[in-house]
């Protein structure tokens, strides 16, 4: 095959080359030339922005020193105020704190301060206003009614003194008003050859040139140089002076002359340009003839009506691609449409089957359901959300909750053939469907080798039930893996819900019910786990009358405040967790508590009820509804009772009786049993009434002493009913009720049954 179009080609493109070589170069040399002017310019930029900086953060410093030492002291205020007298001391104070100032900032040349009142110009020594070599400046500021900040002149002549040769100088002036209207002002001329000197320190003046302008365009610096010598290449102004700088290089000349080379290079570079171009076109055409051939040879072949190529504005390469990305485009539109129909259908039949009444659905949606024969549902719950999920912003939420439904929809489906669907239906859970069985469990039954037994039908194999228990166990053990995972990877930990297994799709709601109510028990089996709902039906009976003993037992020696307190506080929450309460009930329980104190010191007195009020029962109220799991609840509750009894210790030291009431109540303790014992009784025992006694005592203990007596007794009159043979006459007695039908009438009335049937029914 001869390859004249392949040689013809390359020679062809071979000038071409050529062409855009050198193009390159003279790019590459304009842009060098370009940039090297271009970082002058910024270089000259940046110079006169440090240049202006440096010299305003000088004034600057000179204008913050003189308010903060001059205008805003006391001394200032004394002196404007003087008048009409000749105050050695005072000037003398005024001089050595301008001299101090001058030490400061070198750059201070002079100063002097002018009093209005009368009419004096103090500059080391007093001189009238009108004898002052520089009242044209004073009496021009003077008529200035701007504003009383400080305010920097333009550069001027200053001469101190009539016999002194002027000064170039620039004034700070700041003027002073103490009472009403302006009183005088302090004027302080900095030196021009003092700024001059601090900016040639800052640039080389062989090389590049400063220039200077004040607001009215004076230039700091005469030079004899030629001018156009000089090339400003960069100008700013200071918005706290006003001034003006310019700053460029000395040899102006040669960077023109090297400008002027540039554009010589540039237009040699754009003729070669245009000859490039034309010659490309040229040799395209030539080339392209065959090709263009060849497509309008192409082009017939799609008949009237179809999109022409060649002649058109679209050419044909743009044609083909722009055909192809379409049917991309439309592809890619039809799959993501039919993924969202997909999605929205299969959210449908889950909330279908999670929420509807006997969750039955219609055959055509049942058909979309993936192969099963079985359903469980199980909801993953996130652990402590206010303390730990909720610190995160909702971008970093949602990217978590894509992360566990990935996690647990990887570990379902891979390593086990498990189809499942997940959907987070709560802002804190994710509820998930497992769909068991089908055809992955008709596999497994034909895998199942069963003994030989089974073929001479001593036994008949069951592989339905293996398959099932094979199934539970890698739900389960799945469900393990997702909360160690989630554990290990993620800063929080989820708990999991598993209901049981149902038959039908009518049972997916109530598998789902019993996931949900199997996460109530996480308050007392705790975080970070698997919870199954046939472990909780499995929990001890709840025995509520036992917890609500444990916090009437709790509640009374709050209420005495007595030291072993704590061992009533773990008894109680002891058994809620021995029992394994679900949430719901250990939330019932603590309310109650809490309302049982709350009554029973409204009737103490208003001191210890309002600390109980505003200390313990409006912090322990958001703890009960907030908790998570029972030892933190526990912990908050002991953490918030310490407090309290910590605050009616302190409350009950500075009560004038609290010690007498505590010898009250234990004589009562250790002569209970005495039958003549009455608030009479204690009267004449303690030297005081027995009504005040009776007062004092409700207040402090919140009870009156007749029902805590009657406790007391019944307290030990159960004890002896169950572990002493004695009759009941003979207990009554014993703890202090010498009429038997008082006992029996006290013991009804504390208990709820008569002595006899509580001994019958405790003994049983």
């Amino acid at each position: 095959m001869n390859r004249i179009w392949l040689r013809k080609t390359i020679w062809s493109y071979l000038p071409i080359f050529c062409i855009i070589f050198s193009l390159l170069f003279f790019v590459f040399f304009q842009t060098l030339v370009e940039q090297n002017n271009r970082n002058t310019r910024d270089s000259s930029k940046v110079f006169v922005n440090q240049l202006l900086q440096s010299v305003d953060v000088s004034l600057r410093s000179l204008d913050n020193m003189l308010i903060r030492d001059m205008v805003s002291s006391k001394l200032m205020n004394d002196f404007f105020l003087e008048q009409g007298k000749d105050n050695v001391f005072l000037n003398y104070q005024v001089v050595n704190r301008m001299m101090q100032m001058k030490l400061e900032m070198p750059i201070i040349d002079s100063y002097y301060l002018v009093r209005y009142k009368d009419g004096n110009v103090f500059s080391g020594i007093m001189t009238k206003l009108a004898a002052f070599p520089d009242i044209a400046f004073i009496e021009s500021q003077q008529n200035d009614k701007g504003s009383y900040a400080s305010s920097w002149s333009s550069f001027r002549s200053f001469r101190e003194f009539p016999n002194k040769q002027p000064k170039q100088v620039v004034s700070l002036v700041h003027k002073i008003s103490i009472s009403s209207g302006m009183d005088g002002m302090i004027v302080v001329n900095i030196s021009l050859s003092s700024i001059r000197n601090m900016m040639n320190e800052m640039y080389d003046p062989d090389r590049a040139f400063v220039q200077l302008y004040d607001r009215g365009g004076q230039p700091l610096f005469t030079s004899d140089n030629d001018s156009g010598s000089r090339k400003v290449l960069a100008s700013q102004t200071s918005e706290y002076t006003g001034w003006t700088a310019d700053s460029g290089v000395t040899n102006g000349m040669a960077v023109a002359v090297i400008s002027s080379l540039s554009s010589i290079w540039l237009m040699l570079g754009l003729l070669v340009f245009l000859a490039g171009g034309v010659s490309i076109i040229y040799i395209t055409r030539k080339n392209y003839k065959p090709i263009a051939d060849l497509v309008f040879r192409i082009q017939d072949q799609f008949g009237p009506g179809r999109p022409a190529l060649g002649r058109l504005a679209v050419d044909e390469f743009t044609f083909i691609e722009t055909a192809i990305d379409n049917f991309a485009e439309q592809t890619k539109l039809f799959q993501k449409k039919a993924q969202e129909t997909a999605a929205r259908r299969q959210k449908a039949m889950f909330m279908e089957l999670l929420l509807s009444e006997g969750g039955q659905t219609e055959a055509a949606e049942t058909s979309a359901l993936p192969p099963h024969d079985r359903l469980q549902a199980f909801v993953i719950e996130i652990d402590n959300p206010e303390q730990v999920f909720s610190q995160y912003k909702n971008r970093d939420q949602s990217l978590f909750k894509f992360v566990i439904s990935s996690a647990a929809h990887e570990m379902y489906t891979s390593r086990h053939p498990i189809h499942v669907w997940l959907e987070w239906t709560s802002p804190m859970q994710l509820t998930g469907i497992l769909f068991l069985g089908g055809k992955e469990a008709e596999s497994a039954e034909d895998k199942v080798e069963y003994p030989a037994s089974f073929a001479n039908g001593i036994v008949s194999p069951d592989a339905h039930m293996i398959a099932v228990a094979t199934d539970d166990d890698a739900v389960e053990e799945t469900a393990e893996r997702i909360t160690s995972w989630v554990r290990e990877h993620l800063a929080f930990s989820v708990t999991i819900g598993l209901g049981e297994t149902a038959y039908a799709e009518s049972g997916a709601r109530n598998s789902n019910r019993q996931a949900m109510e199997a996460l109530t028990f996480k308050a007392t089996l705790g975080h970070n786990r698997v919870i199954r709902y046939r472990e909780t039906r499995q929990v001890t009976v709840k025995e509520t009358n036992k917890h609500l003993q444990a916090i009437q037992r709790l509640i009374e020696q709050l209420r005495l405040r007595e030291a072993d307190w704590r061992d009533r506080f773990d008894d109680f929450f002891s058994g809620m967790r021995s029992c394994g309460l679900p949430k719901g009930e250990i939330v019932g329980l603590c309310r109650y508590f809490v309302a049982h104190m709350d009554m029973q010191l409204s009737q103490a007195s208003k001191e210890y009820y309002d600390v109980w009020m505003n200390e313990a029962s409006a912090t322990l109220l958001p703890i009960i509804e907030e908790f998570d799991t029972l030892g933190e609840l526990q912990h908050l509750f002991a953490v918030t009772l310490e407090k309290y009894e910590q605050r009616m210790e302190q409350l009950s030291n500075t009560r004038q009786h609290h010690q007498l009431l505590q010898a009250i109540r234990e004589y009562i303790g250790e002569h209970y049993a005495n039958p003549e014992l009455s608030l009479e009784y204690l009267g004449d025992r303690f030297g005081i009434s027995a009504k005040y006694i009776s007062q004092l005592f409700k207040e402090e203990f919140g009870e009156n002493f007749l029902d805590y007596l009657s406790q007391l007794r019944i307290k030990e009159a159960k004890k002896r009913l169950l572990e002493q043979p004695d009759s009941i006459q003979e207990v009554g007695e014993r703890v202090g009720y010498v009429n038997a039908a008082t006992f029996r009438r006290v013991f009804r009335k504390m208990e709820g049954v008569s002595p006899v049937d509580y001994r019958k029914r405790n003994a049983m």
